[in-house]
């Protein structure tokens, strides 16, 4: 008895072992990662839209930022050459890029400054401040700033520049220490204010503040957030089109308040990235050091 029931264990065993090798032999193998989409377009990897240098055969996530990997076709699209960064178009809209058009317009500029009053009575009164070397591109004589003392907030007074024979604008002579110049400006309605009983609240040495609206004639221009200060000149990233974005070195005149005086490096008419822009250059930074 015990002898049949070996017998049957063991024939119980060698069938199912035989039956697991004939599965085995005869299942379907795993489906190859497919080399064409649903339109017929062949597709020669898979990349990160993040992070363009993580690359993969097969469709999966990102290591990185954990999003799906996107196909990269046989006609180039993705392909980096040069200094600047071809991108897919699920990169373009996940880097959120957005451009804006070079163009010629006049550039406003809010220009704030401090000093004090040195000399003020009712027959005349000054406001002498600080402009630095960059300033100076928006000063001349005859300007007219809005003069605010802080003692007496509630009141705006109106100071006109005047020309100084020994300097361009009014003011005296150039520190290269601090590369700033005091320059002079008119009060035309002294700050006088009643005071004591019986006396008068005058401003002579007091701190006070200044702001001008300045303006340019036309010059060409692009947005500031386009500008990027890579290395020891400043660049942006021209969209070329068909994804691909060009990094240009420019050259820069005067800052206004929302954009920048373009002199040389770009063309009226050009598409400059105003947005997307620092991971573009990041990653251009990345193949361009991968390639040397």
């Amino acid at each position: 008895m015990k002898a049949k029931t070996l017998l049957l264990v063991l024939f119980v065993a060698t069938a199912s072992a035989a039956a697991t090798w004939f599965a085995a032999r005869h299942e379907p193998a795993p489906a190859a990662a497919a080399s064409t989409d649903a339109t017929g377009r062949k597709i020669l990897y898979y990349q990160s839209p993040m992070h363009p240098w993580i690359k993969s055969d097969k469709p999966g996530k990102c290591p990185i930022c954990g999003m799906n990997m996107v196909p990269v076709y046989e006609n180039g699209e993705s392909t980096n050459t040069g200094f600047g960064l071809k991108l897919n178009a699920d990169s373009v809209n996940v880097a959120n890029v957005q451009t804006a058009t070079v163009e010629r317009r006049s550039l406003v500029h809010t220009l704030r400054v401090a000093g004090n009053i040195p000399k003020n009575s009712r027959a005349a009164a000054w406001f002498e401040f600080v402009a630095y070397s960059r300033d100076l591109a928006w000063l001349k004589a005859g300007q007219t700033i809005e003069v605010i003392v802080p003692s007496a907030p509630e009141k705006t007074y109106p100071a006109m520049i005047k020309l100084d024979d020994s300097q361009p604008v009014a003011g005296g002579d150039f520190d290269g220490a601090s590369d700033s110049v005091k320059i002079r400006a008119e009060i035309s309605n002294p700050p006088v204010e009643a005071g004591w009983p019986g006396g008068e609240k005058l401003f002579t040495g007091f701190y006070a503040e200044g702001c001008v609206l300045v303006s340019s004639p036309d010059v060409l221009t692009v947005p500031r957030s386009a500008v990027l200060q890579s290395g020891s000149q400043p660049v942006v990233y021209v969209d070329e089109g068909k994804g691909y974005y060009e990094q240009r070195k420019v050259k820069l005149g005067r800052v206004g308040d929302k954009f920048v005086e373009i002199l040389d490096g770009l063309q009226e008419g050009d598409k400059v990235v105003t947005s997307g822009n620092l991971l573009i250059d990041a990653e251009a930074q990345i193949f361009q050091s991968a390639d040397n």
